[in-house]
């Protein structure tokens, strides 16, 4: 689990990554298995003092899970959990402040739990276990296909879009492999989640991916919603490193997926409402 920690106060700071830490290592060594556990591995966490730099941050690395102060100086942390979901719409944010004013205002950004300082560490437990629930939620959602050379688990936050292709489905990933099966999109409705939305009678996308709407046209980057700054030439609905070639192992620069009329109001409406979570 990569966690994020954003407060002005190191000292509060580095607190609460030692009570975070402490209690994944006492569920470890925990003899009571039937309650719940927390996940003790914690591949990476960062400590953030300022909005901009975590934010500058998040644009190269995906954080799990973030633990946000509302008071950060100029920009409060409600401001600064609206810009990262719109990097990673499946981030999961615990707000924490020493203050009871906020309690209502951060109901208007997607959060999984308010914690008043200082943290209390059952209270600290039940947060991180609802965040973990979530978590576990996203990554364990599949997309199944079989084809001639076998059956195939994809990862749903893995997809950058789906393509179809006369009677073949082309689903996109973003370490470039593109995985083929036969069908059409209406039988993969029940297993798409809600950040996918048909904008094309031949795409599907997936939001995570989107970096920006624009021209009738969604841009979709595998680096979950980084601008790319220079433009680069693209050809039909995706461009590629390696000279072109849509082979299985290409890795994608850019892809330009078109929006067709029927589909515009919806999708733009559906776009900003993502960005808005």
């Amino acid at each position: 689990m990569r966690i994020a920690i954003c407060d002005d106060d190191s000292a509060a700071s580095n607190a609460l990554y030692q009570d975070i830490t402490q209690l994944a290592e006492e569920q470890l060594h925990s003899s009571q298995k039937s309650e719940p556990v927390l996940a003790p591995v914690i591949t990476r966490s960062d400590i953030f003092t300022d909005s901009d730099e975590f934010l500058f941050a998040a644009e190269t690395e995906h954080y799990d899970l973030a633990f946000v102060d509302i008071e950060l100086g100029e920009e409060s942390g409600i401001q600064l959990s609206n810009k990262l979901l719109r990097l990673h719409p499946d981030l999961q944010i615990i707000f924490f402040s020493g203050y009871d004013d906020y309690y209502l205002d951060v109901y208007n950004v997607d959060h999984v739990y308010f914690l008043k300082k200082p943290v209390d560490p059952e209270r600290l437990k039940t947060a991180l276990l609802a965040a973990q629930r979530r978590i576990l939620s996203l990554q364990d959602k599949f997309l199944t296909i079989a084809n001639k050379q076998g059956v195939f688990r994809i990862a749903l936050q893995d997809i950058l879009f789906l393509e179809k292709s006369r009677r073949l489905i082309l689903i996109h990933t973003a370490d470039g492999e593109i995985y083929k099966t036969y069908g059409k999109f209406s039988d993969f409705e029940d297993s798409l989640n809600s950040l996918f939305f048909q904008c094309h009678t031949s795409y599907i996308v997936n939001f995570r991916f989107v970096s920006e709407m624009t021209d009738r046209k969604f841009l979709v980057s595998p680096h979950a919603g980084l601008h790319i700054a220079a433009p680069r030439p693209l050809h039909g609905a995706a461009a590629y490193d390696n000279g072109g070639d849509p082979g299985d192992g290409a890795h994608y620069l850019e892809q330009a997926i078109p929006i067709s009329k029927t589909y515009y109001t919806q999708a733009k409406e559906a776009f900003l409402k993502c960005l808005m979570r």
